[in-house]
């Protein structure tokens, strides 16, 4: 009797270590979290427009008298995209871009993220922790009839990990 009470113990004992095995391979594996957005978002007042213009096709100019249309912003580690958002005074929509140098070395800086008013979806940074030039200029927005009206306002510029 004591033989059969072992030998059960024994079986039941296995069988149950078998169960235990066969749901730790069922466990799934936790995903890694989900990348979480990180805004920062600066403000910049203006006071009139400097001395440029702004066209359909091209803006351009001289960032004088400071501060004026003109000014730099250096993101943070891990900032890759930005949004800009101007409010000016006269109640209308401003025209610029960003640049960040002179990124195809012909000795100019290339000009990108053109916006009016606003930009509509975040842009990507050309290069990653590399300051960048914010330009505004009366006229008219870069690819549009709508005009550039500069007087004095605030420009919102949201930095930010993710799109």
């Amino acid at each position: 009797m004591k033989r059969l009470v072992v030998l059960l113990t024994i079986l039941s004992l296995t069988v149950g270590t078998l169960g235990v095995a066969e749901a730790a391979k069922k466990k799934k594996k936790k995903k890694p979290p989900a990348p979480v957005k990180v805004e920062r978002v600066v403000e910049y007042e203006y006071q009139g427009p400097g001395l440029g213009f702004s066209s359909p096709a091209a803006a351009g100019g001289y960032c004088y008298p400071e501060p004026t249309n003109c000014a730099q912003f250096i993101p943070e580690a891990g900032e890759k995209y930005i949004k800009i958002e101007v409010t000016d005074a006269s109640g209308q929509a401003v025209g610029g871009s960003i640049s960040q140098g002179d990124l195809d070395g012909d000795g100019i800086g290339d000009l990108y993220g053109e916006f009016c008013g606003a930009h509509t979806e975040p842009i990507t940074l050309a290069v990653e922790g590399t300051p960048f030039q914010l330009s505004m200029y009366a006229g008219t927005c870069y690819g549009t009839t709508t005009p550039s009206i500069m007087t004095t306002g605030v420009v919102k510029i949201t930095f930010s990990n993710l799109p």
